[in-house]
């Protein structure tokens, strides 16, 4: 599988940023990166610049064979190895000058199709470990990472602490496609008028510190409230919000809510009060119209939120009232529905809907 990451940069042929102005000269380049379907590592490189007259292509494998050049701005190439690359494309001119672009791809072997379209991070970062992920390959959920947990909270937590109005349970998720998609439903099941699925990790996979990661498309509409987070494995000793929790995306449906995410923590400080730090970060198009990639960045000193590595709330975790988050949390997957923070459904809010989850990878500095 290839996964392409982004435009780098255009620059001039020496290597300033000035707008290359003259006559006949080079601009406006721009490339596609086309990738086989059949996981051959075949990729074709499509550029295009205004003034151009000669492509030349480098795919940054250092091999002998991973440059050429071309009059219509067409080169194939087939990445032999895993890893992440970087293609560079130059378009010359008349006048021998030339503008020049990257696009970064990373080539992973027995990693299933990234689904759909949006944002995608690669699976390895330098100077990190990959300590636990799950691609959702093939059509069963893995059991040595996740449990169900049913129920409506009842009879010690009715409505989850939040008047939810949903019923978990596992009918409502399945894994396809490379795809983990859990579905709010509309009906009736014991005694609730909806129904959805929840997903923790706890008792199998925990961790202290690292960088998350989860690509996925969110559901839509009012009453809607999809969720990737984490508690503190102490929970069950301590309880909330002592064992301290992570929200790494909330999203609340409804009233424009799709195109927000937010990053929460919650904790109790020395003084046992609750203790809440969070903010947002809102985008043009909807979280429910494309995937984006929920991440944490965290070590002993901060917890950094991100979404499309884009840093928007950064919280300092030094001081002895953060101790809840210098021990293991476990992560959650869920679509609550109605409650507190955004309110039930209305007529207009059409079900079935769903969360899909591209993937969840577990980094730890090395």
């Amino acid at each position: 599988m290839i996964i392409i990451l982004g435009l780098a940069l255009i620059v001039g042929c020496d290597g300033n940023d000035e707008a290359l102005s003259s006559i006949g000269d080079p601009s406006n380049l721009s490339i596609e990166v086309n990738l086989a379907d059949d996981e051959s590592g075949k990729v074709t490189v499509q550029a295009s610049a205004t003034n151009a007259i000669l492509y030349e292509f480098d795919m940054g494998t250092s091999a002998s064979d991973d440059q050429g050049s071309s009059e219509n701005g067409t080169f194939e190439y087939v990445y032999e190895n895993t890893g992440t690359f970087i293609i560079e494309v130059k378009a010359y001119g008349n006048s021998g000058k030339f503008v020049r672009t990257e696009k970064q791809v990373s080539v992973v072997s027995g990693d299933p199709d990234t689904a759909g379209e949006g944002y995608v991070t690669p699976i390895s970062y330098d100077g990190w470990n990959l300590i636990c992920n799950d691609e959702f390959d093939g059509n069963i959920l893995d059991g040595s990472i996740w449990s169900y947990q049913n129920g409506n909270g009842c009879p010690d937590l009715c409505g989850w602490g939040n008047n939810e109005l949903q019923y978990y349970r596992p009918e409502n998720s399945w894994v396809s496609n490379g795809v983990l998609t859990i579905e709010a439903r509309k009906e009736i099941f014991q005694s609730n008028e909806y129904t959805s699925t929840k997903l923790i990790s706890q008792g199998k996979k925990a961790f202290t510190y690292g960088r998350v990661d989860v690509r996925a498309k969110l559901p839509r509409g009012k009453g809607l409230w999809p969720a990737i987070w984490m508690l503190g494995t102490n929970i069950t000793s301590v309880g909330w919000p002592t064992c301290g929790e992570i929200d790494i995306m909330e999203m609340v449906g409804g009233n424009g809510g799709e195109k927000t995410t937010h990053g929460t923590a919650h904790w109790r400080n020395t003084n046992g009060d609750k203790v809440d730090s969070g903010s947002s970060k809102t985008i043009q198009a909807g979280l429910d119209q494309a995937f984006h990639v929920y991440s944490i960045i965290w070590d002993q000193a901060k917890l950094q939120f991100l979404l499309d590595d884009v840093p928007y709330h950064t919280i300092d975790l030094t001081g002895a009232d953060k101790e809840a988050f210098h021990k293991p949390f476990y992560m959650i997957l869920n679509v609550a529905i109605g409650g507190n923070w955004p309110g039930n459904p209305t007529e207009a809010t059409e079900f079935p809907t769903q969360m899909q989850v591209d993937y969840v990878r577990v980094f730890q500095e090395q």
